[in-house]
């Protein structure tokens, strides 16, 4: 990551222009956060303790290497044993962001795409939040891909925010997290589990991640190595991480995963893999290290896509501490997604790989926690238009206009 802001800017393609246009609307989802806080909720609930080394050691019962975290040698090289280029000499990689509702629109897109027959064959695919609903059916391709707008779209999908009551204020989440979890067993099936560890056993990979709070880390699955091991319990284990990974802090309560390590038993407590990270491609740890080399006979081609809005629609900000706070945490979010955009295009520039962006237009309402069935709807029309138009995908410097 050697490129600095100033060497882009002297790129004639390069606009920094584009960064300060407006304010992004809110990300309902992060708000929520502060209303327990604002009424004095605060419940502590019991947990059986453990520590850092416990915890270090610890894994699912009856699992092992099946999970890692960006900083571990041991996952960037069994990811590099598993790179196997397609055909035509090319490594594809497609990342899909969070974004709560707004995963409708990638959705739309991406089962667009795939029923155009242009889209590529992804060696990895990786997915967190809405990002990792949407990630196993990609994976699995072919009739997979068509469940896209039923779980997307369907109506179990616009039933997802059933309110708590009061009794949300003083536990864990505002919202039960029980719709959730039955549309994930709805489309987690035992024939989904068994095509993904197929193609796993290809050489490709679906990756998944989700935040440990205990360690404040993201912490990325291997989905594929969980499906091959096959039954009830590799099903199990996939839903625990799917909802994890979609459980917002605050809006629904956290996924408590059971683990073991040696003899001791404990929780971890894993929450929105978008709460560390936006999206993941290819960690660090593969593309920076010694070992990266093993990348250099092909070329590298990632897809990122952005499941909101990169530019920022202007809206003036009403005088009130809940509109200030709210404008408040979507910038940060909003710049957040952007730098993080911005240094994986300054990777790949000086790295030789090609990246494409894909995001939503600001003519869409960005409202990620609207699932109601119209806006859930609009987003999946939208996406599969933007993919048809063949405009989706940005080629050079992100936050600048659409090009194909």
């Amino acid at each position: 990551m050697s490129a600095t802001r100033s060497d882009l800017m002297n790129r004639k393609s390069w606009r920094p222009d584009r960064l300060d246009k407006g304010v992004p609307r809110i990300r309902s989802a992060m708000i929520l956060l502060l209303l327990p806080i604002l009424l004095g909720a605060c419940v502590t609930l019991p947990r059986t303790s453990f520590t850092a080394a416990d915890q270090a050691k610890a894994s699912p019962p009856g699992f092992s290497h099946i999970r890692y975290t960006q900083d571990q040698l041991e996952y960037a090289a069994n990811l590099r044993a598993a790179i196997r280029p397609d055909a035509q000499g090319h490594f594809n990689v497609l990342a899909i962001s969070g974004g709560g509702a707004n995963g409708a629109f990638g959705a739309g897109l991406l089962q667009a795409w795939a029923r155009s027959g242009q889209e590529p064959k992804f060696q990895i695919v990786t997915g967190v939040s809405t990002g990792a609903l949407t990630a196993p059916l990609v994976f699995a391709g072919g009739r997979w891909t068509e469940l896209l707008e039923d779980a997307f779209s369907g109506p179990q999908t616009s039933h997802l925010l059933q309110s708590r009551g009061l009794g949300g204020l003083f536990d864990t989440g505002l919202f039960s997290k029980a719709p959730l979890e039955q549309l994930v067993r709805r489309f987690v099936t035992d024939d989904l589990v068994s095509a993904i560890a197929a193609e796993h056993a290809k050489g490709r990979r679906l990756l998944v991640g989700t935040t440990d709070l205990d360690t404040g880390q993201l912490v990325i699955w291997d989905m594929g190595a969980i499906a091959s091991k096959g039954g009830a319990p590799a099903r199990e284990l996939m839903i625990q991480v799917l909802v994890a990974s979609a459980s917002v802090p605050g809006v629904f309560p956290p996924s408590m995963i059971p683990v073991q390590a040696g003899r001791r038993h404990f929780t971890e407590m894993h929450v929105d893999g978008q709460t560390d990270s936006a999206f993941f491609a290819i960690p660090l740890t593969v593309l920076l290290d010694q070992g990266a080399t093993a990348l250099s006979p092909f070329r590298l081609r990632l897809y990122v896509l952005i499941n909101g809005q990169l530019d920022s629609a202007f809206a003036v900000t009403p005088r009130s501490t809940i509109p200030i706070l709210t404008r408040t945490i979507a910038a940060g979010a909003k710049a957040s997604i952007r730098a993080l955009v911005l240094n994986t295009f300054e990777f790949c520039h000086y790295r030789g790989c090609d990246l494409m962006v894909a995001s939503m237009p600001l003519t869409l309402s960005d409202a990620p926690l609207d699932f109601s069935a119209a806006h859930l709807s609009a987003l999946y029309t939208a996406g599969a238009a933007a993919e048809q138009s063949g405009e989706t995908w940005r080629t050079d410097a992100p936050l600048t206009a659409p090009t194909r």
